[in-house]
């Protein structure tokens, strides 16, 4: 088999050189490859700062590693195509090696790459790629519980080594990018050492896998892995995330143990059915993808939703968890869903409104898992929580935060209060006067809503 003089390595959301099905092709057929990011200037920069330092100290972090082996990560700014197609200089004999996206924006950065070079596109998101899972039609899979099933039949664990003497650079190219100007400050945290280490954290014998399926919604304590942000830039790869929950899977020998580390592995295998999901229908980012619930009348009120943004609502848990999302650019999955409901539910404000504020806010945004989470807690998804679910925020709180540590650690103007109110302050005789009265009643909203679904659902 020939092999290509040069070729690059189009670093997208898989910033590792492990597990890397696009990197270990190129080095396998390449005698030099060379790593090149591109800030698509086309594209809003994340206005979150959390977000953009993170993927500066990723990308410092990559850098840094290929130093180690005489390369250097490429970094340019402008138009992806465009800037790809410099770098080749006319050279049609290098290909470009690069791992698929599949957001409806990522295909056409892609389609438009394939006009100017010759893109050869692998699977580093997920496991197993889209094309490979699907009913006996031949049509994707719109619920989670057969998508599972699939999955775990066709799953086959992989590795892809990478020949690291391969990877160079081009002389006379340079970057126009600065990654080492001004501070960084999670530069510490958004690397693959601390990536590792997390991971082993949370699955060594007093980790908290050992409790997950326990405590895994509790939001007063830290029972997840705390890997969302590294997992969202591909600081570790999914197949190396399958192997160990898979190794951790045959060495459970209590039955909590392996409970905790299946639920856990759940989880990563509904991250591949958002992905899946979005692949195939990419207009679910921002369109409802049930048929019956595409004409719900939103209210949309300005002052709901600035309180909602603000944490002001009066409702603790919730106010607690917006900001936190707001102060340190995430919070726990199950906060997540409480506070969509809210929004959607409570105060029947369009959930795209929401989807695009976790854009703006989250460090470890990732298009297919917000659009599908949102989707699932609005009832408007092909495998969502039916729309008669509706989220009570006090017992939500009281189940989850029995003792309002988490509350009192976020909103500190009711902190001295009892653990009996504070998830419900009104309902002191004499309310705090400077935490807001609820926006709204629960239960009231919740009639309120079941009625708006309804009628969406029969027109």
């Amino acid at each position: 088999m020939s092999r290509y003089p040069i070729s690059i390595w189009w670093v997208r959301s898989d910033l590792r050189l492990e597990d890397n099905p696009a990197l270990s092709a190129a080095t396998s057929e390449s005698d030099v490859v060379i790593p090149v990011f591109v800030f698509n200037s086309k594209l809003e920069r994340p206005k979150s700062k959390l977000r953009s330092n993170f993927l500066n100290g990723a990308l410092n972090d990559l850098d840094a590693r290929l130093r180690e082996i005489r390369s250097k990560l490429l970094i340019k700014q402008g138009d992806t195509a465009e800037e790809l197609a410099k770098i080749i200089d006319g050279e049609s004999y290098i290909p470009v090696f690069a791992n698929a996206g599949y957001s409806k924006h990522s295909k056409i950065v892609e389609s438009q790459v394939a006009k100017h070079t010759q893109l050869r596109l692998f699977s580093g998101q997920v496991s197993i790629d889209p094309s490979e899972i699907s009913k006996k039609n031949s049509e994707p899979f719109k619920v989670y519980s057969a998508f599972r099933r699939k999955w775990e039949n066709v799953y086959q664990q992989k590795i892809f080594n990478t020949d690291y003497r391969r990877l160079g650079f081009k002389a006379g190219v340079e970057s126009s990018y600065d990654l080492h100007s001004g501070a960084n400050s999670l530069a510490r945290s958004s690397t693959r050492e601390n990536a590792i280490r997390t991971l082993r954290t949370f699955t060594e014998k007093n980790g908290g896998i050992n409790r997950y399926i326990e405590l895994r919604d509790r939001v007063d304590h830290h029972t997840t892995s705390g890997m969302s942000e590294t997992i969202s830039l591909g600081l570790i790869g999914p197949n190396e995330l399958f192997q160990v929950a898979n190794s951790l899977g045959q060495s459970s020998v209590e039955n909590r143990n392996c409970r905790s580390v299946n639920s856990w592995r759940n989880q990563l295998i509904w991250r591949e059915f958002f992905k899946h999901s979005l692949n195939h229908f990419p207009e679910s980012a921002n369109q409802s993808l049930n048929p019956n619930l595409t004409n719900i009348e939103w209210i949309n009120h300005k002052e709901d939703i600035e309180a909602w943004y603000e944490g002001e609502t009066g409702y603790p848990i919730v106010d607690a968890a917006m900001r936190q999302l707001s102060d340190e650019g995430w919070i726990h999955n199950r906060l997540r869903m409480i506070v969509a409901s809210f929004l959607v539910k409570d105060l029947l404000v369009d959930w795209r409104i929401g989807a695009n504020w976790f854009h703006d806010k989250l460090v470890d945004y990732d298009s297919a898992l917000n659009s599908g989470n949102w989707q699932w807690v609005a009832g408007t998804g092909f495998d969502a929580s039916p729309f008669f679910r509706v989220f009570n925020p006090v017992l939500q709180g009281r189940k989850f935060d029995p003792k309002g540590n988490y509350v009192r650690r976020w909103v500190p103007e009711i902190k001295k209060l009892p653990s009996r109110f504070i998830h419900s302050p009104w309902e002191l005789p004499h309310p705090p006067k400077n935490y807001p009265y609820p926006i709204i009643d629960h239960g009231w909203a919740r009639k309120r809503v079941l009625s708006v679904y309804a009628d969406a659902k029969s027109s």
